[in-house]
């Protein structure tokens, strides 16, 4: 069965309605509430309390570092296992069944094993203590972040890059190969080259991934996770008074970052896909196009 253009809009109708109330509606009505408070100069403008300190300032300064780091490493770690699975395809079914469960084990789960094994009376912190050693990561700090958040973004990062690196012509390998390339530099001079949008795109939604990441943070340090979301939901819960107009704000600016991110990997992206039709496309080692 094929939908043409017009019968596939028209069942995208309830999805898009549904979104718009649950979404964009509320979002939209608070960014111009905030907005609106800001351009009449009023006491209820919320951009003089983000500017006042660093301390806002420096959450989004925490998202943007740890979701583009975890997105860096998830990416390199899921690029090796997608290339791996080439030359065992037998394990490619398992494989995928496990990164499938790792990229949604995230949240509470997570939290909890990561803190039985790297917390204060976890099994390795005791191991290491009982040999003298000190801890090497504090979860409460931005490093088990980092690597709660990795737990979750390289699996996703392999599970999205499979069918990429699958996609590749292998008549490319045997030509590379023909003309004494390694199978190293195939990867350099060729394979990476053609796989550099599939691999810009996956970054962009690995750090919309863990940008807007909640649960993860929260559940490893409550409201002392210094990134933008726990304190969107920090100001809008409130232990004293809530702040409904700063988290809007903070919420504006988390939209922000994801907007220009995700834009401009899509956009990269494009753009390196109109480049193998060009004269600068990747050649071949020895010279041979």
């Amino acid at each position: 069965m094929t939908l043409n253009a017009g019968s596939a809009w028209r069942c995208a109708w309830p999805l898009l309605l549904l979104t718009g109330l649950a979404l964009v509606l509320p979002f939209g009505w608070r960014a111009v509430s905030v907005l609106g408070a800001c351009l009449g100069r009023g006491d209820g403008c919320a951009l003089g309390e983000l500017t006042a300190d660093s301390y806002y300032l420096d959450a989004a300064w925490n998202t943007w570092w740890l979701s583009s780091a975890s997105a860096l490493i998830g990416l390199v770690i899921g690029t090796g296992a997608a290339i791996a699975l080439l030359r065992l395809p037998r394990l490619e079914r398992p494989v995928t069944l496990l990164a499938s469960l790792g990229s949604n084990f995230s949240g509470v789960p997570l939290s909890v094993a990561l803190l039985l094994l790297f917390g204060a009376q976890g099994v390795v912190t005791g191991s290491l203590q009982a040999l003298g050693l000190s801890p090497w990561v504090d979860l409460q700090g931005l490093g088990g972040l980092l690597l709660a958040y990795v737990c979750f973004q390289a699996p996703l990062a392999a599970l999205l890059l499979v069918a990429p690196v699958r996609m590749l012509d292998a008549t490319l390998a045997d030509a590379a190969a023909t003309l004494g390339a390694s199978p190293a530099m195939y990867w350099r001079r060729v394979g990476l080259p053609l796989l550099l949008p599939s691999l810009v795109e996956v970054f962009g939604l690995l750090f919309a991934n863990a940008a807007a990441a909640f649960a993860t943070p929260f559940a490893l340090s409550g409201t002392a996770a210094h990134v933008l979301a726990v304190r969107i939901a920090a100001l809008v819960s409130g232990d004293i008074f809530a702040q409904p107009e700063l988290s809007a704000l903070l919420a504006l600016l988390l939209f922000a970052m994801l907007a220009v991110v995700i834009g401009l990997t899509r956009g990269i992206a494009a753009h390196l896909r109109r480049k193998p039709g060009d004269p600068s496309r990747p050649a071949l080692p020895g010279g041979s196009a």
